[in-house]
Parts: structure tokens; sequence; C-alpha cells
């Protein structure tokens, strides 16, 4: 059985300027960036429950080559909701408001 992903707004802005942050610094590289976002999204759909919780049902998929970022996302029913795409090294401050602002806590 395959889930539904449901990317939200927020997440795909913190994609693109994260894209567009790669971009600045090698040409290509933002594209290969969001082609990493996309093939690891699709590969939830599949086994959402392959990665650990990290928080409040939260989880983070790596990213194949950018390994420092992940997708953040929640398993709601049959549904993977994609919360935020950002560095994993940053403090998780800004993902727990990441949670509070859409209403997941």
């Amino acid at each position: 059985m395959s889930y539904a992903i449901r990317t939200l707004s927020l997440a795909e802005a913190d994609a693109v300027a994260a894209a567009l942050w790669h971009e600045e610094r090698q040409a290509g590289l933002g594209a290969d960036f969001l082609e990493m976002v996309n093939e690891s999204a699709q590969k939830l759909a599949d086994n959402p429950e392959l990665y650990r919780v990290r928080f409040a049902d939260v989880r983070r998929v790596p990213l194949r080559r950018f390994q420092a970022y992940g997708v953040f996302y929640v398993i709601r029913g049959f549904e993977v909701w994609i919360l935020a795409v950002h560095d994993g090294r940053r403090h998780p401050r800004w993902l727990r408001a990441r949670v509070k602002e859409v209403g997941l806590e």
C-alpha cells in the first residue's frame, strides 16, 4: 500500500530557498538539491515508518547527496505530511516552532 504525500507550502519554500543557496555556490547544484528532495519524498510513499521518530511524531529522512539536510515529516493516517526541508545541524527550536505553527502539537 502506498501513502499519499502532502507537502506543506512552508516545506516547499524551505526547499526552494535551500536550492537557491546551493545554486549560488555552484551552478546546477540547486537543481540537484531539489531532485534529491523529490526523490526522498517519493520513497516515503512506500515506507514512511522506515525512519525513526525525532520528537512529537516528527521523523527525518536524510537527503542522499546532501546528508546534513533532511526532509522532516509526520505520518497521519495514510498520508505523509512533509513539514520542512532543512539542515539537520540547526538547533531543533525552529522545527518545534514549525510543528506548532501547522497545529500538530
